[in-house]
């Protein structure tokens, strides 16, 4: 019997992992929208982002401006044009 509740558990978390990957594919566009709306950037929505490392993205914005987002010294949230 506890063999059967091992296996269901582990079919879950397997069946569960695409959905909480997808979740956080979706959250990263909004978190970077939401950085550039609350710096006064102008961006439209974001049209393409690129991981560049530990919490450093290059933003690519529906209407044409290209920003560098990461966090910088004294962990304060950093926004460069490109």
């Amino acid at each position: 019997m506890k063999r059967i509740g091992i296996l269901w558990g582990a079919a879950l978390l397997l069946a569960a992992g695409p959905a909480f990957a997808q979740e956080k594919a979706v959250a990263v566009p909004a978190d970077l929208l939401a950085v550039l709306t609350l710096r006064g950037k102008p961006s439209g929505s974001i049209a393409k982002y690129e991981r560049q490392g530990d919490s450093d993205y290059l933003v690519t914005c529906s209407d044409g401006h290209h920003y560098r987002v990461y966090i910088g010294p004294g962990d304060r949230v950093v926004v460069e044009d490109r």
